[in-house]
């Protein structure tokens, strides 16, 4: 989610927006960030988000609100640095929302009636008097969390999905809309609709998910190559930061970091985690452990079958590019594009270069050292499907497969032809357009310049 929307809002890879997923390790600074938290049990970083400009101040990259010099407003949205104006539900009641997911004690059964239902009324409310206040501003950004928590909670998934979007979403921008047309600029005004990713049903049970600090867990399998596991938590004591690995869960992905062993031999001793691994002596055992667990269950039995890929790459020096991850073949690292050459996989949606979008460039090393891949795709029966988590959910995202890489990408106008949009979509990825192509259109639709380096101007203010 948090990825999504920060390539979104940037136009930039998260190589080198800095934002690589829902959670990551930072090694520079030893700092574990968990916006969306997914392997962690604490919901802190998620209330950051809205209260403390969390991705404004991690991203690396001009936002496209930093790019159009125009009076933008924002609603709930996590890339909010350099809008006019933040609006935002109770702090509070978003992070209960989140916890209660976490915890497993939402129901995706009654759409209206939902918490993520409130969360999508109460944000579209204040959205609303904010125009009644200040006007309609040049730019508005209206972000719906709702489906994305209603649907992992849904017993009957994609149907829970569609309700939602029918008896939730639907009316909640309908009266954004109708904003616009009692003010009478409907008509002169562009509208865009995209969404950050899609969803995969799971089976909502222990026996699927990849949990994380027990001896079936993919944690095992690293402390089996001979390693000292961070914690899943996001915050540790002073006592428990002499780890030599880091995972860091996406839901059907998990990003393994992993330290220069020779900096941190004795029990206690803090890594020097600017210092890149070992490629013989430190990512070979954790790629071994994970490709023998996979295909014969040893050393970790439950972790049998449940691997798609396996991705790896050499480390670099700090401020060095990252180099672009490569699959683990059991004996030997091969690029992406010979090892589809030999092994087609058509329903890998442009892996390789996903893959170098989130893995070559400055900051490609907060993907970590070591990317795993879950068996996930929706060309499988749901019985084989597994996933990265601290929880169990009915659905998931984050694979690489066609189900979960399609989005809604949609420019409307009503006085527009559809001859006349889609040659203004031609020129942003023609038919098949990226989420990185919003911020260059939205840019050109207002006829700015882009700022070559991020806006020092203050926080937006919040209401």
């Amino acid at each position: 989610t948090i990825a999504d929307w920060a390539a979104t809002f940037t136009g930039a890879a998260p190589a080198y927006d800095g934002v690589p997923g829902d959670e990551w390790f930072q090694r520079e600074t030893m700092q574990f960030f968990a916006p969306v938290p997914v392997s962690v049990p604490q919901a802190d970083d998620n209330g950051k988000v809205v209260t403390d400009n969390l991705i404004g101040k991690v991203l690396k990259t001009p936002t496209l609100f930093e790019k159009v010099h125009v009076r933008s407003n924002v609603s709930l949205l996590s890339v909010y640095r350099g809008a006019t104006l933040y609006t935002i539900v109770s702090p509070r009641a978003f992070t209960d929302l989140i916890e209660h997911l976490i915890r497993g004690q939402l129901k995706g059964e009654d759409p209206e009636k939902s918490l993520s239902a409130a969360i999508d009324r109460e944000s579209t409310q204040k959205l609303l008097d904010a125009i009644e206040e200040h006007g309609l501003p040049d730019l508005q950004v209206v972000y719906y969390p709702g489906i994305d928590i209603f649907t992992h909670a849904a017993p009957d998934r994609l149907e829970g999905q569609t309700r939602y979007l029918e008896h939730v979403t639907d009316g909640a921008v309908g009266r954004v809309l109708e904003a616009y047309s009692k003010a009478g600029v409907l008509d002169q005004t562009y509208v865009i609709f995209i969404s950050d990713h899609a969803h995969i049903p799971t089976l909502d049970d222990e026996g699927h998910r990849l949990g994380t600090d027990d001896e079936h867990s993919p944690f095992e399998a690293v402390k089996k190559a001979g390693f000292r596991v961070r914690r899943a938590s996001l915050v540790l004591s002073s006592g428990d930061e002499d780890y030599q690995a880091v995972l860091a869960y996406q839901g059907f992905m998990a990003y393994v970091y992993l330290a220069d062993r020779s900096t941190c031999i004795q029990d206690d001793a803090k890594c020097n985690w600017k210092a890149p691994p070992r490629f013989r002596e430190d990512v070979m055992p954790v790629l071994k452990s994970f490709y023998r667990s996979n295909t014969t269950g040893l050393p970790v039995p439950k972790l049998k079958g449940t691997l798609d890929l396996i991705f790896a790459r050499p480390g670099v020096p700090a401020g060095e590019n990252a180099l672009p991850y490569m699959i683990f073949d059991g004996v030997r690292l091969v690029s992406i594009k010979e090892y589809l050459r030999k092994h087609p996989r058509p329903e890998l949606a442009n892996l390789e270069q996903r893959m170098n979008w989130l893995s070559a460039g400055p900051y490609g090393n907060r993907a970590g050292d070591i990317l795993l891949l879950a068996r996930a795709c929706t060309n499988i029966p749901i019985e084989d499907r597994y996933f990265f988590a601290g929880m169990t959910h009915y659905t998931w995202h984050g694979s690489a497969c066609e189900q979960d890489s399609h989005i809604p990408f949609i420019l409307a106008k009503p006085n527009e032809s559809g001859d006349r949009l889609r040659s203004i979509m031609a020129d942003f990825g023609g038919a098949a357009p990226s989420q990185r192509e919003l911020t260059p259109l939205v840019v050109s639709l207002f006829g700015a310049v882009p700022q070559e380096t991020a806006s020092k101007q203050k926080p937006p203010s919040a209401r």
